[in-house]
């Protein structure tokens, strides 16, 4: 066995071989999670009313020597995606982000939404709560927002973009599928897409115009998404504010143009 490979690494590179039954076993024996512990290669088969030799012809086709192999690569793989946290202080995420973030970047998205007629933030999980936050600032301005999470409502919202309107598509990872098919439609209508993405190359930030990187914690439990989202409220922040500064001015040179 090779004991840098995780247990799914076995699985992804073994499931070509396995039949039907061998796959049907296989769903059951991780639905089992923690209590594969106690379960045995003859339970296993008395289960399922096959010879335990299938059982171990199947631990085989994974690369592993037995069900005992088996049993404790799952087990492990298990504990170590209950919890998995990386070691990041606050103050670092920051700092680091701060270094990515230019002043032009925030000032070029800033100026987009102060034109727009309309700005969207497309996101999904944990990521809505910041878009939430800045969404409700910017309605408080006067300016026509929307936060969507579900596929085809991001669908209907951003086929009816016109040019000119400024969407911000919010993701860790930048794979969300969802968010990147909305944000293909809205460059094609013409609109300017802003993301924030943690520092990968990833396919979201490769459709931006105005592309934000940022240094997020990575926590997860259980495989349940827990990372910290607190460097997007840190660049929300800062468009925002530069935001403010312009509509201030906009007003400002307003005033001394009408007429008394």
């Amino acid at each position: 066995m090779n004991t840098t490979a995780s247990f799914y690494d076995h699985v992804k590179s073994g499931e070509a071989k396995l039949n039907d039954l061998e796959n049907e076993i296989m769903r059951y024996l991780i639905n089992m999670r923690e209590d594969i512990n106690e379960a045995t290669a003859k339970g296993v088969a008395a289960h399922f009313f096959v010879a335990p030799n299938t059982i171990t012809r199947l631990t085989h086709k994974l690369g592993f020597s037995g069900f005992t192999e088996l049993k404790a690569s799952y087990l492990a793989s298990l504990a170590r995606n209950q919890y998995t946290i990386e070691h990041t202080s606050l103050d670092l995420q920051l700092i680091q982000t701060k270094e990515l973030v230019s002043d032009l970047l925030v000032d070029r998205a800033a100026r987009a939404v102060r034109d727009a007629q309309t700005v969207l933030f497309l996101c999904s999980g944990l990521s809505k709560y910041p878009c939430f936050e800045i969404a409700e600032k910017l309605q408080i301005m006067g300016k026509k927002t929307d936060t969507l999470y579900e596929r085809h409502v991001m669908r209907h919202y951003t086929e009816r973009l016109e040019p000119g309107d400024v969407v911000f598509a919010v993701s860790i990872s930048g794979e969300t599928a969802v968010s990147i098919e909305a944000a293909t439609i809205a460059k094609s209508r013409g609109a300017t897409v802003v993301t924030l993405t943690g520092l990968s190359k990833n396919p979201l930030a490769q459709l931006a115009d105005i592309p934000f990187y940022t240094v997020e914690k990575q926590i997860f439990y259980d495989n349940m998404d827990l990372c910290s989202r607190l460097m997007f409220y840190y660049v929300f922040q800062a468009i925002f504010e530069r935001f403010f500064e312009l509509s201030q001015e906009k007003a400002a040179l307003e005033g001394e143009l009408r007429p008394e």
